[in-house]
């Protein structure tokens, strides 16, 4: 054979020898495999045990560690939370949960990364329509690089444009979302009272509606997906959604047609656990008022489904994290529960054994009527009469906010 043909056929080897790699590589897994198959097969046996044996031992860990965990979460006590407060009065109350508001704040890793940030997007504020009751504008807020606040800024259509309205911050849960009318369009606001600004709008408050991230088309598991995406990324969706709300009550309260010293928010199941912890992170909140979700979180935990709820499984969240305790920051304004009798998926019995543990956090201030448990006939349900019945109670037009 020539030399030329010699080197032909050493470049066809080598060539062929380069795509066969991946067989090589698997000829060499099946090879091992049979090689262990056979050395274990005439090898010397060694220790042997029964496969329930092997079952049983791996049932009795997963025991150990849960009762292990279940000791930690009952460990916790309302009691070892307050003992930390000083309640010599609500100056020295309010100072001394400093330490327990940064703690809660690591717990939930809030701000999120960049929220501290200069953040020089502008805000984009449009007109979104006027009816009878009020005039819209549609606000999209900078708050952290590339995420935004959306939402509706809502006036009384009676209110002067010089006037400083308080403002209401309406919550809505992930069944916020009203049926579309006939002509296909969901209405922002309904003449209803279990609408989150009619209500407010009606008594003269000025309304910002927040969009949370509840709902996306085509998808039913992404907020558990930007749940755990935000726990590897270094924060938490609860702390990035509190986020947005505070961000744009910094741009709200610095409208001229606003009175910063009167901020009320109302929310509802989602939209009353953000309520509930927006309020204890945000002093500026004078007053909250959270519909259907006070009630003994672990229960609702533990009976949803292998993951349900996975925003609000966050570090210590049934050790340190129990709603009494963050009714403790939220202290002493003015906190109102409201709770459907027949609640379907928060059952009243765990609001009824909560409400008395949150309760004794304002007694102990000597300020027990600033809160309010209130249940009413209704299933997971808002009332949003009750809820601005409080607010006005405390923040009315015409009445001074609580100090």
């Amino acid at each position: 054979m020539s030399k030329p043909a010699w080197l032909l056929l050493v470049i066809a080897a080598l060539i062929f020898s380069y795509y066969a790699r991946p067989f090589y590589d698997f000829s060499w897994v099946v090879m091992s495999r049979i090689r262990d198959a056979v050395t274990t097969r005439l090898g010397a046996p060694m220790l042997r045990q029964e496969r329930q044996q092997v079952l049983d031992s791996a049932d009795g860990q997963a025991r150990e560690m849960d009762a292990y965990l279940q000791g930690l979460r009952d460990a916790q006590s309302l009691d070892r939370t307050l003992a930390a407060l000083d309640f010599s009065s609500t100056d020295n109350y309010v100072l001394s949960t400093k330490a327990m508001r940064a703690r809660f704040q690591e717990s939930l890793r809030y701000p999120p990364p960049g929220y501290l940030d200069a953040i020089t997007g502008k805000v984009a504020d449009e007109p979104a329509g006027e009816d009878g009751i009020a005039t819209y504008r549609r606000l999209e807020i900078p708050v952290l690089p590339g995420v935004h606040a959306i939402g509706y800024y809502m006036r009384p259509r009676n209110a002067g444009a010089r006037d400083k309205l308080p403002l209401v911050i309406a919550a809505a849960g992930r069944g916020g979302i009203p049926e579309p009318t006939a002509d296909g369009k969901l209405p922002i606001v309904q003449h209803d009272s279990k609408d989150f600004a009619w209500e407010a709008l009606r008594r003269g408050y000025a309304v910002w509606l927040p969009t949370f991230a509840h709902f996306a088309f085509g998808s039913n598991d992404y907020r558990d997906r930007l749940a755990v995406n935000a726990w590897e990324s270094g924060t938490s969706l609860p702390a990035i959604e509190i986020a947005k709300v505070v961000k744009a009550l910094d741009v709200l309260t610095q409208r001229d047609d606003i009175d910063p010293q009167r901020v009320a928010m109302i929310g509802h199941s989602y939209g009353g656990f953000y309520t509930l912890y927006t309020s204890a992170l945000e002093p500026r909140i004078r007053v909250a008022a959270v519909s259907a979700y006070l009630n003994d979180r672990a229960k609702v935990l533990d009976a949803s489904a292998p993951g349900g709820f996975l925003d609000w499984r966050y570090p210590d969240s049934l050790t340190l994290w129990r709603d009494p305790a963050v009714v403790a920051l939220v202290a002493p304004r003015p906190l109102l529960f409201i709770a459907g009798n027949q609640d379907q998926l928060f059952p009243i019995e765990g609001a009824r054994r909560t409400a008395p543990e949150a309760a004794r956090v304002y007694k102990q201030l000597g300020i027990g009527e600033r809160f309010e448990f209130s249940e009413f006939v209704a299933r997971h349900d808002f009332n949003g009469a009750a809820a601005l019945d409080f607010v006005d109670k405390y923040m009315g037009r015409g009445a001074g906010s609580p100090k």
